[in-house]
């Protein structure tokens, strides 16, 4: 732990607690439940848990906290900073899947850090600092975004072989339409994929790790024969990649829900029949009602698109939103409910129907975005 984390943790520890209004509970039983069904799934096989982006914006060092209790090879990040941050936690080796600017890379501890190796300048860095360094190559079987092309994999070998400090321990590529029911361009990327496998072998290197697979191509588990251990993203925090028509999807079903998320009761408001209410006057009440206001909207977490298209959970009851929602408040009428001022309720519930799912499915997007929408300012808790 650096010098800096050790100061912050100190200041926090004498800090006065202060409660907050939003608050995110990210359930350990639910992570450690979603690890357990992908090792049963595949038996043998390494599981390297996924927390880039903030942990899917479950809060990288709770996750890791969370991970803790678990024996992993690795667990994988976007960057060092990540890296840095989950081992403050967790000791467990971090493998960068990000791209790091090669004049960076002089400044990283490679005792407990992989990196990806993308291009022949990263590569080329690498052999010039002339530290012991273990790598990863992700190859290009045909997604087109970053990564290497088999046709450029015999120069990356030729520098390695040449660069005693390089240990290349991984080989791995990545799916385009792994979540489609229809698994042709998988299967195809898959045959790919594994010509970059053959070559590296022909040319006596001994990989450690051989991974394809995301959720969603390894819950489908068509390449046993070439690989050997996975990266598990976001079916982590419990979202099912597969679409429900997909033969596969029910292998999946006991997958548990990590976050939840409740916000306060800041006010009860009584309105008049005629009154109007919020931004551009969109709501006029029909009769003498009750509304309640909490603190959260778009800069919290949520679309505009929801205006009068996603409700709260309360002890069990749907309250739909009515109005045009603001930056930080939600209007709700609740005039047929008993509830008070501080009243907790559930903006993204565990169990009630406003999951992350119809969360995303009204915001007209994935359950990706959704989670990485949730605001830096929510304070995030383990439960």
């Amino acid at each position: 732990m650096s010098l800096f984390s050790k100061i912050l943790k100190v200041k926090k520890i004498l800090e006065t607690p202060f409660e907050t209004m939003n608050n995110i509970y990210i359930s350990k039983d639910a992570i450690l439940n979603n690890l357990e069904i992908f090792q049963k799934l595949n038996p043998g096989w390494k599981i390297f848990p996924v927390l880039k982006s903030n942990a899917y914006w479950h809060w990288i060092r709770e996750v890791a906290q969370i991970l803790k209790s678990a024996k992993l090879d690795y667990i994988v990040a976007d960057s060092y900073f990540e890296a840095l941050k989950i081992h403050e936690v967790n000791s467990t080796p971090v493998l960068i899947i990000g791209y790091t600017l090669p004049i960076n890379l002089k400044n990283i501890d490679f005792e407990k850090v992989s990196l990806v190796v993308y291009d022949l300048e990263t590569l080329n860095e690498l052999a010039r600092i002339g530290r012991k360094v273990k790598i990863h190559l992700k190859i290009d079987s045909w997604m087109h975004r970053q990564w290497i092309y088999f046709e450029q994999l015999l120069n990356f070998i030729e520098i390695i072989k040449k660069s005693p400090n390089i240990i290349l321990e991984w080989v791995c590529t990545h799916f385009a339409d792994a979540d489609s029911p229809d698994n042709t361009f998988s299967e195809f990327q898959m045959e790919e994929f594994q010509k970059s496998v053959v070559l590296l072998k022909a040319r006596w290197f001994k990989l450690k790790y051989i991974h394809s697979n995301n959720s969603a191509w390894w819950t489908k588990n068509f390449c046993q024969n070439t690989c050997n251990s996975m990266r598990l993203g976001i079916s982590l925090y419990w979202v099912n990649p597969l679409e429900k028509n997909d033969e596969f999807y029910s292998k999946l079903k006991n997958l548990k829900l990590a976050l939840n998320f409740e916000s306060t009761i800041i006010q009860i408001k009584e309105l008049k029949k005629w009154d109007k209410v919020s931004y551009n006057w969109t709501y006029e009440a029909k009769n003498n009602m009750t509304i309640w206001i909490i603190p959260v909207w778009y800069y919290e977490a949520l679309s505009r698109k929801l205006s009068n298209n996603y409700f709260y959970n309360y002890n069990w009851f749907s309250l739909p939103i009515l109005w045009r929602v603001c930056m930080n408040l939600t209007v709700v009428d609740i005039t047929w409910i008993s509830i008070k001022v501080w009243d907790k309720v559930e903006i993204i519930s565990i169990k009630a129907k406003n999951n992350i799912y119809e969360l995303a499915k009204r915001s007209e997007t994935i359950s990706y975005e959704c989670f990485t929408r949730l605001a830096e300012s929510i304070r995030r808790k383990i439960i």
